[in-house]
Parts: C-alpha cells; structure tokens; sequence
C-alpha cells in the first residue's frame, strides 16, 4: 500500500509542477485571450477567457457524440473553433492545464488550429 500512495503522491508532484510551469510561461506573455483546458477520465472541456478573466466561449464534450473519447474531442475542438471565430477571436494561447500534450489534448489543440485559431 505504501509503493501505491507514494506513487500517487509523485504523480501528483509532477502534475502540480507542470501546471505551474505553464500557467508561469502562458501569464508572463500577457495573451489576450487563453483557452483553458480540463479533462476528466469520461470528458473534456475548455474554456476561452480574456486577460481579465471572463469567460468569453466554452465547451464540453458531455451532449457531443463520437467513437471514442479522441473523437469527442476533435468534435469538441470544431464546435470552440466556430465559437471563437463567430466571437471574432483569431488568437489565443492554449493552456493545457498541467495536462500533458497528448491523445485528446493534442486532438482539441490541432483542430482548433486548422480552423484558423493561431495558438
């Protein structure tokens, strides 16, 4: 039980540190806007928030239907796109969360940018 716990505990170390290396380099930038991602085990969502920290756009995945999770997330990444193109939002810096680049993250993120979203 201890091996677990400890493992847990360094899991959650590194998780920590990674979101606040990111939330350091994405604030000393001063973006305009960030879009912010959460993910759960069964779903992902992200919001679009101004330098002042009003929530402009978001999207969850939940009423989304796909294959599989990745699916979802693309669908879910398309549907922000539109928003933030109809909101008149071309750029954004995208914050991960802590998340690590990969599988459905990286999904949101690239077809966020073929849609024309410079991030």
């Amino acid at each position: 039980m201890l091996k677990i716990t400890k493992r847990i505990k360094e899991h959650t170390r590194k998780f920590l540190g990674r979101k606040k290396r990111i939330n350091a380099k994405i604030k000393s930038s001063y973006p305009d806007f960030r879009i912010i991602v959460d993910k759960s085990n069964k779903y992902m969502k992200a919001q679009v928030i101004d330098a002042a920290g009003k929530v402009i756009c978001h999207i969850c995945d939940k009423d989304i239907k796909g294959t599989t999770k990745t699916d979802t997330a693309t669908k879910a990444g398309v549907a922000l796109a539109a928003i933030m193109k109809k909101q008149g939002i071309e750029k954004a810096a995208f914050d991960r969360n802590g998340q690590l680049y990969h599988g459905r993250v990286k999904a949101l993120a690239d077809w966020i940018r073929t849609w024309g979203i410079a991030i």
